[in-house]
């Protein structure tokens, strides 16, 4: 029997999915080991085998394909942990790439920012002295004003070789328009040294905005090695094991990719771990018809936010990673640090509680987990609120103590004055208003109103929290799905191959048709290139703005050779969509409209994960137990019917307050809420005494 097989190593667990050619769902979950990731990938794996009765290389060789979703590069970003890189550019602009000083508070929270005049730029990814300019120069159309002089080409990468540059990046002046200088680089860099990786922004980002450009560039630099020594030790690791099927890397943009691309491509796959599960919301989403989605995670160190807005994911054009942005467009999904790890503390400055960033991660992990943590982490907490059963975490394969939370959770009730089952009280309620404050941001203040979504809520952690924050937020109801605690993985085994092509070339209207269409053809031809004779979606886009701004609004193509009709419809639908964003008469037709880039999407489609149906059972189901939990604002604990998730059925209602407990996750329903489980044994939440729409 053919398999599946979606993987999410995040920061605390690694979460695998094993979907058989009849649509049933396995899942495998083991602790991430940041040591050598691919060891708790290969567990992962092996768990999920383990449950469906097979061998891991049973399940291996049974694979046609194997996606992964990774926190490699993003750790190795945080970390400081990446390659020793270089940067060749167009002289006189060896300064870009440390304009940084002017984007210090790129990506920074409010708390942040609030003390923004304290704050150092960010440290740039490529020094000073390992930029160097050569000669060269293209003009605004593409065209050689001044031949690259190859000898200060070859000077400057020997004197960067012999800095022990182990990756070198190339940006040059409108290079996305005429990549001749980049290429006749490149081929000489990889001919005299062929074990240095090269990245040319004509390859990986051809789109205009020098920085932007250059970041990115410099990000994959410094990431390519690490991703690269990563999927090829797990391809080799796989393989001996039994994989027979391709091995797939998720990317940002909310698709695979060939695992022997990745290394190339780096700096795309920042953050595809959480994107993982804005996809996998898109396809239960259309399941069940919901077209408006909030999509939250909250696992061991972060919490998650991506939207769904009428079926389609949200992208951000240039996303910010670690206070640099990047020119590569991604689903935007905007994170905090606010998980299960996350440690609670007394600002000494003002005596508040606070909950994060910081984070206990996976090891040594919560207190309660008795791997080494001492401090009070959110986990703890939910553990002496009675939503956490100490004895049956991961199914009981990781017996909790209670006794190492209370003491954990003792160091921030004292300086309080509260006893420890007040002090995880707090602790929930704060954590539980950070998560529904990013949701705002995400929502609110970009113009949607949140009573016009639902919320997804998965992650190990997330339907311990969702029906808090979703009711604070009104939203119409908390959806968890069946797979909660392992969603990101189902949303990458539900990934299609994905590749982004792009160029800039700003035209006025009316545009010159032949350019244009010129730009259009040649990216295509790109893409069937890559495709080397399969079949794919290829969609086009363009990205228009009014004379004299920045920003841009990106509006579709259709196929086939533009003319003048095409050209309107997509003026007409720039506007359109400008007001939505900006407000109604927004737009001012009279400054002028330029085409300013242009990309092709191809999608390659992948075989695709079935949901099964199940029987509906009438009525409520029976509580396997009873526990005393606390729900706040309320002071004291009440007896809390406590169900099985193995056992729910389509149909069954439940009325808050209720526990619902997995083997790898806990829905808390609070009270005066209302749950009802519908054909695909998701769990609905609504904030109000009424049946669910199932």
């Amino acid at each position: 029997m053919p398999f599946i097989i979606g993987i999410d190593c995040g920061g605390t667990f690694t979460d695998a999915v094993l979907v058989s050619e009849g649509g049933q769902v396995t899942t495998g979950k083991a602790f991430s080991t940041p040591q050598d990731f691919s060891l708790g990938v290969v567990a992962a794996v092996e768990d999920a085998a383990r449950n469906l009765g097979l061998s891991l290389a049973q399940a291996l060789s049974a694979t046609q394909l194997f996606a992964l979703g990774t926190t490699v590069t993003t750790n190795a970003l945080l970390t400081g942990r990446g390659a020793r890189a270089g940067l060749i550019t167009t002289r006189g602009f060896e300064g870009t790439i440390l304009y940084a000083t002017i984007q210090k508070v790129a990506g920074l929270s409010e708390r942040e920012l609030t003390y923004a005049v304290r704050l150092d730029r960010p440290q740039p990814i490529i020094p000073a002295p390992r930029i160097r300019g050569v000669t060269e120069r293209m003009d605004s159309r593409g065209e050689v004003v001044v031949p690259l002089n190859m000898d200060e080409a070859r000077q400057a990468v020997a004197e960067l070789v012999g800095q022990d540059a182990e990756a070198i990046g190339v940006v040059f002046l409108w290079s996305f328009l005429n990549p001749s200088h980049e290429r006749a680089l490149a081929q000489f860099i990889r001919e005299r040294y062929p074990n240095v990786q090269v990245t040319l922004s004509s390859e990986l980002a051809p789109r205009i905005g020098e920085y932007t450009r250059s970041t990115t560039v410099a990000l994959n630099c410094y990431l390519g090695g690490t991703l690269s020594r990563f999927v090829e030790g797990l391809s080799h690791r796989l393989r001996e094991k039994g994989l027979g099927g391709p091995l797939l890397v998720m990317q940002s943009i909310g698709g695979v990719l060939p695992a022997e691309e990745a290394g190339q491509r780096a700096a795309a796959t920042l953050a595809s771990g959480p994107v993982g599960g804005v996809i996998g919301s898109r396809f239960l989403g259309n399941a069940l018809g919901y077209r408006n989605i909030i999509c939250t995670d909250v696992g061991g160190t972060s919490f998650d936010v991506g939207l769904i807005v009428d079926g389609e994911a949200q992208y951000a054009r240039e996303p910010v990673v670690g206070q640099y942005h990047m020119n590569l467009p991604a689903v935007d999904v905007r994170s905090i640090g606010t998980g299960g790890g996350s440690i609670a503390w007394v600002e000494p400055e003002t005596g508040l509680l606070r909950v994060g960033p910081q984070s206990a991660g996976a090891s040594p992990g919560p207190a309660c987990y008795q791997r080494g943590g001492t401090e009070p982490t959110l986990t703890d907490a939910c553990l002496l609120l009675g939503y956490v059963n100490p004895d049956y975490f991961l199914g009981g394969r990781v017996p909790l103590s209670r006794e190492a939370a209370e003491a954990a959770i003792r160091k921030v009730a004292e300086p309080m004055s509260l006893d420890t089952t007040q002090a995880a009280a707090a602790i929930y309620r704060i954590a539980c208003s950070q998560l529904a404050d990013l949701v705002r941001k995400l929502s609110v203040e970009r113009g949607y109103d949140p009573r016009d979504f639902v919320v997804f809520a998965y992650g190990g952690a997330g339907p311990q929290y969702a029906a808090v924050y979703g009711a604070q937020m009104e939203v119409k109801e908390v959806v968890v799905p069946s797979l909660a605690s392992v969603f990101s993985a189902f949303g990458i085994a539900a990934s299609d191959v994905t590749r982004l092509y792009a160029t800039s070339d700003p035209m006025q209207v009316r545009v010159d048709l032949h350019r244009l269409n010129g730009h259009l053809q040649a990216l295509e031809a790109r893409a069937r290139a890559d495709l080397d004779g399969r079949s794919a979606d290829l969609l086009r886009s363009a990205e228009l703005r009014y004379k004299g701004q920045w920003d841009v609004v990106e509006v579709p193509l259709p196929g086939g050779e533009l003319d003048r009709a095409a050209e309107a419809e997509a003026i007409a639908h720039f506007e359109r969509r400008y007001e939505e964003l900006y407000g109604t008469s927004a737009g001012f037709r009279g400054a002028g409209v330029e085409f300013v880039s242009y990309s092709l999407t191809s999608v390659g489609h992948n075989p695709k994960p079935s949901l099964v149906r199940t029987q509906a059972a009438a009525g409520r189901p029976a509580p396997k137990s009873t526990r005393q939990a606390l729900f706040p604002p309320d002071t004291a604990p009440v007896a809390t019917p406590i169900y099985d998730m193995a056992t729910l059925r389509a149909g069954h209602e439940l009325l808050g307050p209720a526990i619902i407990e997995a083997v790898t996750t806990t829905v808390v329903i609070p009270p005066g809420q209302y749950g009802s489980v519908d054909e695909y044994l998701n769990v609905h939440i609504r904030a109000r005494r009424e049946p669910a729409r199932a």
